[in-house]
């Protein structure tokens, strides 16, 4: 639906997003933000944090209320986890005692968690008026098993997830979920959770086109395990065996910072990869390079190959739960990998720098791939999921 239809056919209503803090740099702010402007041209907007010291990370509309409940989770984090423990239940009880007083103020039509601190209590919060509950899930439904490295972690990512999605999500009017990927093989049986898919959108579309003549291929995450780039630079020793004139950027930071150096200097890649930082202008390398790659062991939805397509760059990418798949199109707007298998990712990427024409053809087609994550092609799909609970609480 064109962003323009729901003007004339969706009325006001008043939204309230739930989440810890927008004074930090992530994804889920970042898209909080975006999502809470646009909608606040047409809606009344709010945004209730926990943890707000500092102004909003990114511009945040004067049309957006931000509301502070002042719980300050993050201030016992540098102590014992026993300090954290007790924090914790000490300041949940006084997070839903302000966020319920907030929300019989406020009288929203719809109450959304990004979840974090609010997630498993919101739904049951009494409200006067009676609001639609909805939880957003930034990452897909496996991301603790999937992240978890030991066994203690894995214990824990058990417990939690059978205390998040078979308890209390299921008090959720609906689950938004960002891939149908997500949705059809996590969530396909799950009788007990009304789940629908809104992918986030991409916050900037690339104002201009890279001109992929640049012997350069980039990738951006933060250096920790999940991005899997030690993965990518073994995948490069490949690579130089056919392109030596080819450079590898990195960009980013994290605790693998050092690791990566080292596997770099090992490998006699020092004149090959360079790991360039955290920027926040990711536009400015995508311009200047010819190939994007993602090596990921799992994903939510990875904006950044979006952006990258967005600048009409062609994107090979491992095949990881989940979105890559959901994005891509083998062979028509970039290339799918099967995770870890660095021969076939070198390859994908030598054909592209073999071959101009292709090179062009499926950045074309990128971009038009990209256009469908425009913000603009968004918000219309949130109206329209707000519209249909609302006349379906309200009958």
């Amino acid at each position: 639906m064109p962003i323009e239809t729901y003007k004339i056919y969706y009325r006001t209503m008043k939204i309230a997003y739930c989440t810890d803090s927008i004074c930090y740099a992530g994804g889920i702010q970042r898209v909080t933000i975006a999502k809470a402007n646009k909608l606040a041209l047409k809606n009344e907007v709010w945004i209730i944090v926990t943890d707000n010291k500092d102004k909003p990370v990114f511009p945040l509309s004067t049309k957006v209320h931000l509301v502070n409940c002042d719980i300050n989770y993050f201030e016992d984090d540098w102590k014992s986890r026993f300090y954290i423990l007790k924090g914790i239940i000490y300041k949940r009880k006084q997070h839903k005692k302000r966020l319920k007083e907030i929300l019989n103020q406020i009288q929203p039509d719809i109450v959304i968690s990004t979840g974090t601190s609010e997630k498993n209590f919101l739904p049951y919060l009494s409200v006067s008026s009676h609001p639609v509950f909805i939880r957003e899930i930034h990452s897909n439904k496996n991301y603790r098993s999937l992240h978890a490295q030991s066994v203690f972690d894995k214990l824990l990512a058990i417990l939690g997830d059978f205390i998040d999605y078979r308890i209390h999500l299921k008090k959720y009017d609906r689950t938004v979920v960002l891939t149908k990927e997500d949705k059809v093989v996590h969530w396909g049986k799950n009788t007990e959770v009304d789940v629908c898919v809104i992918p986030n959108p991409i916050i900037s579309f690339g104002s201009k086109k890279a001109s992929l003549i640049n012997k350069k291929v980039i990738a951006v995450g933060r250096l920790a395990f999940p991005k899997n780039f030690s993965s990518l630079i073994s995948a490069w020793k490949y690579v130089i065996e056919r392109h030596a004139d080819w450079t590898l950027e990195i960009w980013g930071e994290g605790e693998l910072r050092t690791e990566l150096e080292e596997q770099i200097r090992n490998n006699q890649l020092t004149n090959n990869i360079f790991l360039k930082g955290y920027t926040y202008d990711i536009f400015s390398p995508l311009y200047e390079a010819s190939i994007f790659t993602l090596t990921s062991l799992f994903e939510g939805l990875p904006l950044v190959i979006i952006e990258a397509m967005s600048c009409g760059v062609p994107v090979v990418s491992y095949a990881c739960p989940c979105g890559p798949q959901d994005i891509i199109a083998d062979g028509h707007d970039g290339f799918l990998v099967p995770v870890n298998n660095e021969k076939v990712l070198a390859d994908r990427i030598c054909r592209l720098i073999e071959d101009k024409e292709l090179r062009k053809e499926m950045g074309k087609a990128a971009r038009l791939k990209a256009e469908q994550y425009d913000i603009k092609n968004i918000i219309p799909m949130w109206m329209e999921l707000f519209n249909q609970l609302i006349n379906e609480k309200r009958k």
